[in-house]
């Protein structure tokens, strides 16, 4: 529903109103993640990353027109440059709640800002009638939403927190992909200028709007950098306000459930109690991000040791559940240091 919202609503949209308008259909489409997340077919869910991929990036090729003032770079301007921002935020977000395959089904279908450019007046104005142009903006288009998945796939999938590490490698990427969106900025403003057809004419372009192109630079590295460490954030917030647990499967899906407390009504003289209190303990800890590898290989040796001790001597209790917890934090430390 909110894709279908995205492709009607967004063309409607013009100046500073329209950008709130354009923000608020982002923010709905990222609150729509975790409802797809739920879908239970792998192929369907794909599908509908795809689809809204395509919804969210009609809505940033929509706020390219946002403020149609005739001036260089128009179409980068701050308000358009964080539309895309929010949709390559997106792009994060699916990686940590979900898969970074399903990133990339929704990052493949950055070209909807082409498609929307070219629909809105059925040419190809947009690139200065040239179809060659027309084809290297839809694969830059994609490509920077790719290299965001990419890049920070890693980083999105760490079980451990860490603001700061988040933080470099979000300005990294940020960094990483500055040269595609600034060719892709060029590759449309110098299309538009049909007197631009020398490569010479090309650098004395660059060397005049060179001020327009550093201010665009970091209109790109702002929003992108915002956008995405609110994404990072909110979810730690999500998960801690709800008491919420994230593990990582054999097949890298991730499964959430509530934590593990400690049992209200644990059976009396319960030899596991302690042991399950104190992997517990461990477990908070590492989330936190404050145990090194070193310190975790320690840990579930002595885990192991007694918890073995404990099975040969006790046959009551709640071994079970001693047993899935050390298998739980295994994976996940496992997952961790890969």
């Amino acid at each position: 529903m909110i894709g279908i919202t995205n492709i009607y609503v967004s063309p409607t949209c013009v100046g500073t109103s329209g950008f709130i308008i354009l923000f608020s259909l982002m923010v709905l489409t990222a609150l729509s993640v975790p409802v797809i997340y739920m879908l239970p077919n792998r192929a369907i869910k794909f599908a509908a990353y795809m689809f809204l991929g395509f919804s969210a990036y009609w809505v940033a090729g929509a706020a390219t027109n946002l403020t149609p003032t005739g001036i260089i770079f128009d179409s980068f301007q701050f308000l358009p440059t964080a539309i895309f921002a929010m949709a390559n935020a997106i792009v994060i977000l699916i990686a940590i709640v979900d898969s970074p395959r399903y990133g990339y089904g929704f990052a493949g279908m950055g070209f909807a800002i082409m498609v929307y450019n070219v629909a809105r007046t059925w040419n190809l104005d947009y690139v200065g009638g040239k179809p060659d142009m027309l084809l290297l903006t839809i694969v830059l288009c994609s490509l920077i939403p790719l290299l965001w998945g990419y890049l920070l796939s890693g980083t999105a999938r760490n079980l451990r927190f860490s603001a700061v590490n988040r933080f470099y490698a979000t300005l990294k990427t940020g960094f990483l992909t500055l040269s595609v969106f600034v060719i892709l900025a060029l590759t449309v403003e110098i299309s538009q200028h049909p007197n631009i057809d020398k490569l010479g004419e090309v650098y004395v372009f660059i060397s005049m709007f060179s001020g327009d192109i550093l201010q665009i630079c970091w209109y790109y590295l702002l929003s992108n950098v915002v956008f995405v460490m609110t994404v990072f954030f909110a979810d730690h917030l999500v998960l801690n306000a709800f008491d919420i647990e994230k593990e990582m499967t054999e097949d890298g899906e991730v499964v959430y459930q509530r934590s593990i407390a400690e049992a209200e009504e644990e059976e009396e003289k319960n030899p596991y109690g302690p042991i399950i209190r104190e992997m517990n303990n461990f477990q908070s800890e590492f989330k936190k991000g404050k145990l090194n590898r070193l310190t975790c290989v320690q840990k579930l040796g002595k885990f192991r040791s007694e918890l073995d001790l404990l099975v040969s001597k006790y046959d009551y209790g709640s071994k079970n559940d001693a047993e899935k917890l050390l298998h739980k934090i295994e994976r996940n430390v496992e997952f961790s240091f890969k």
